[in-house]
């Protein structure tokens, strides 16, 4: 039965009561240089600060994976903390009981935030810090700068880290040069393109015009890495510091990485919170949450979209008996222009501009923490839901549009009891039953599904096919050929045929002459 007094709920309810923020900016003069665990331990403090609660208080504290020690990403040079919770913790005077170092994922943030709240509701814990940060852009410019530092923390203490990985990719996808993701993004936005019925320079502008709005949140935001504003046109033109990456992205359109960022959330249960005194005014809930894994992008049968994010966005809203009409607040992940479009047609939302899609501005403009983003989303939330606004949707995304998760955050203590956290409550959604398409053998001839071309220097340098075989199967192959990558670049060539040039390691690929 749901309640409108705060004074009701069952002690054991989770709530969020604090949140914080840091970001340090390089300037003219010489920056601080500081860690990662530096700053994710300011952001800490200012959630502590902000929620009224001392260090000692805190039992568990989870920090999300940096990219340095993620598969593929940004390996530091410079060493790091063997124990990234425990760093935080003698920063800022805390010993936890409890110290998790998260998987690689941008859906991490809301994943840990709902298992640090089973924790909470089950009594294991009474209270948690959830925080992440990344520090690559005070990492390059000491390597540009030829400064030598010294991040490295070596810490005997227990540490659950979550060291295993994700099957995000296919070896074919890798042997085909799909082995960044800006590549594989680049593929999906090709396919949404050429289901939009939109040339290339018409999806530039389209890209151009809605993300353009993410920019000018991301300018009035005082956590932004970046402060300026984009217009549609600095946005899909090329010029200084904005040149073409994998088509039919240009530098502007896509996650920026370089950035000193951190964020941190307060966790503990509505007893807890009673005890500390701790104002119901400042207590934001878990109205509905899920999570969920879609297949290896080129088995999609239609790799312009997510079946897995399209069951996890709707299960999020049904359990909470919401429609979009319900939500005040929306944050959609935004490491490419493809994955907001893709969340946006499962959510009926317009992409115009006419109503704001994220809070903080987004990966492009706001910064792209790593797989510590949707912190940000999750802080931003719990700081606006104290005022007007009673319901927030935020959305994560990791891997190829891979991994989904979603998270409905309320002010309303009547929709705090939605969640039986007393009944073991499971959010996943089951995936399993989401048919494959089938990797041919040794295809001779097929019909290009989607695609993208690589650039070096301005110009096309691999151009990079998923196609169907005469009798359906999936194949991926590649060119480096000039007369290939300049055609694929110049046109759409989705549904043309092509010829396979067998490889031992990577399939080559020619145009049909039928």
């Amino acid at each position: 039965m749901q309640t409108e007094s705060p004074g009701a709920l069952p002690d054991n309810t989770p709530i969020i009561i604090g949140s914080g923020q840091y970001v340090e900016r390089l300037s003219n003069g010489a920056p601080p240089l500081n860690p990662p665990m530096y700053l994710a331990a300011q952001a800490c403090l200012n959630a502590l600060e902000d929620g009224g609660v001392k260090p000692h208080a805190i039992d568990a504290i989870a920090t999300i994976r940096l990219f340095s020690d993620s598969p593929g990403a940004w390996a530091s040079e410079f060493g790091g903390s063997t124990n990234p919770p425990e760093s935080i913790a003698r920063r800022i005077g805390a010993s936890p009981t409890k110290r998790i170092y998260s998987n690689v994922g941008g859906n991490e943030p809301l994943q840990l935030l709902v298992e640090l709240m089973q924790a909470i509701a089950s009594g294991e814990i009474k209270s948690a810090l959830l925080t992440g940060a990344e520090a690559i852009a005070n990492q390059r410019y000491a390597m540009r700068q030829g400064v030598v530092l010294d991040w490295q923390e070596d810490i005997d203490a227990p540490l659950d880290d979550r060291t295993a990985v994700d099957r995000l990719v296919s070896m074919e996808e890798i042997n085909a040069g799909f082995n960044l993701p800006v590549r594989f993004y680049g593929a999906i936005e090709m396919l949404q393109a050429h289901q939009m019925g939109h040339s290339l320079p018409q999806h530039e502008r389209f890209m151009g015009r809605f993300m353009a709005s993410f920019s000018e949140i991301a300018a009035q935001n005082p956590y932004s890495q970046f402060s300026q504003i984009y217009s549609a046109h600095d946005i899909t033109e090329v010029g200084p510091g904005n040149y073409p990456i994998s088509l039919p992205y240009l530098k502007r359109l896509i996650a920026q990485d370089a950035v000193n960022q951190a964020a941190a959330v307060l966790i503990t249960s509505a007893g807890n919170a009673r005890e500390m005194g701790i104002d119901p005014a400042q207590w934001v809930f878990l109205e509905s949450f899920a999570y969920g894994a879609d297949h290896v992008l080129s088995q999609r049968h239609d790799p312009a979209r997510s079946e897995a994010m399209k069951r996890v966005l709707l299960s999020t809203l049904s359990q909470a008996d919401r429609s979009m009409l319900d939500i005040d607040l929306i944050d959609i992940y935004s490491c490419f222009p493809c994955a907001v479009t893709a969340a946006c047609e499962v959510l009926e939302l317009p992409t115009d501009g006419s109503r704001p899609l994220t809070v903080t501005g987004g990966l492009p403009y706001f910064g792209g923490p790593g797989n510590n983003y949707s912190m940000h989303a999750l802080a931003e939330m719990a700081r606006r839901l104290r005022g007007n606004a009673d319901r927030a949707l935020i959305t994560a995304n990791g891997g190829m549009l891979s991994k989904h998760a979603a998270a409905l955050l309320t002010s309303a203590c009547a929709s705090a009891q939605k969640i039986d956290w007393n009944d073991s409550p499971y959010f996943g959604i089951d995936c399993s039953d989401i048919p494959i398409r089938q990797y041919a053998g040794n295809p001779e001839r097929g019909q290009i599904v989607t695609y993208t071309v690589a650039m070096r220097k301005e110009k096309p340098d691999l151009a990079m096919i998923i196609a169907d075989s005469a009798t359906g199967e999936r194949f991926l192959a590649a060119s480096t050929e000039p007369a290939v990558t300049r055609e694929l670049a110049a046109r759409n060539s989705i549904g043309r045929q092509v010829e396979v040039d067998a490889a031992e390691e990577r399939r080559g690929f020619h145009f049909a002459n039928a």
